[in-house]
């Protein structure tokens, strides 16, 4: 069965901020996505730390693709609400890795939350924000 996923992926990994962090779907299906990028010279804040906004944009990325995992071709889904609680830093050089997870989808809502986390050199990961989202679903 074809999905909104097939549609769209190649799209959303080429838009020109996506490909400057580095952006990269490491998993995804049955409502859930895991997504990782680079806290870098595109993603840093002048303090050399993760800019909050990117974590923003990434929450909303990792939620799309999670939800994309579920719903047909001809259908696509817009945020209408979004919420991300920062709960500590991530530094150049660190990965980050998003984990999204579809709550409920309805027939012109879906329900998301996402988990994302900064992953150190040695391969060590600690929890620095969470989110939750809603899109539209509408069609494409």
């Amino acid at each position: 069965m074809a999905l909104m996923l097939d549609r769209v992926l190649a799209d959303v990994l080429a838009q020109p901020l996506h490909a400057a962090a580095g952006l990269r779907l490491l998993s995804a299906a049955d409502g859930r996505a895991e997504i990782a990028y680079e806290v870098n010279d595109m993603t840093a804040n002048i303090q050399g730390m993760l800019h909050g906004g990117i974590m923003a944009v990434m929450h909303d990325v990792g939620v799309f693709l999670a939800v994309s995992t579920l719903l047909p071709p001809e259908k696509h889904a817009v945020t209408c609400d979004t919420s991300l609680s920062i709960l500590r830093p991530a530094n150049r050089g660190e990965t980050i890795i998003v984990r999204a997870t579809v709550d409920r989808l309805g027939r012109t809502l879906a329900f998301m939350r996402s988990e994302t986390y900064a992953r150190d050199a040695a391969g060590k990961e600690r929890l620095i924000a969470t989110g939750s989202l809603t899109k539209a679903v509408t069609s494409a």
